[in-house]
């Protein structure tokens, strides 16, 4: 069975946007990860703008988007990639593996979130953090379930 990942561009206050200026540290990072797709999902009305696929499939989910995730990520052995969009990162919940972050160095104030308000709580397990030359952040979790809290002492 495959795996579901999100990779996705963010300002420091969360807001999706796109790359912008793309240093070799992320070109590399971008390229390694996208040596590891199978295939890519994509969202209804914007499937032109999925990075290059190389030739691998394109999904564009059209129906019941917990079903057919479910039955891409049974059909692929490596990752069914996602290149976000923050709507649909949201409504996938306990559905994507891992979360790729390039977080940039600016804060818009408004737009559109990756995790807006409402979305159930997710708890991340780091698997790597790298910083570029250029201040761009990119931090690799796998998801880990339901978050726990403790207490302030």
């Amino acid at each position: 069975m495959g795996k579901l990942t999100v990779t996705a561009f963010l300002t420091l206050d969360g807001v999706v946007r796109g790359p912008g200026l793309i240093d070799e540290e992320m070109r590399a990072a971008l390229a390694r990860w996208h040596r590891r797709a199978s295939a890519f999902l994509q969202v209804k009305g914007i499937a032109d703008d999925c990075p290059g696929a190389g030739g691998l499939p394109r999904h564009v989910v059209t129906g019941d988007l917990a079903t057919e995730v479910r039955e891409l990520k049974a059909r692929y052995d490596g990752e069914l990639q996602l290149h976000s969009t923050g709507s649909l990162v949201a409504a996938l919940e306990d559905l994507v593996d891992e979360y790729r972050l390039l977080v940039f160095p600016v804060v818009l104030g408004e737009g559109h979130r990756l995790f807006p308000a409402g979305v159930l709580p997710l708890a991340l397990s780091p698997l790597s953090t790298t910083a570029t030359s250029t201040g761009v952040v990119i931090h690799e979790y796998a998801a880990a379930g339901a978050p726990t809290f403790g207490a302030m002492a």
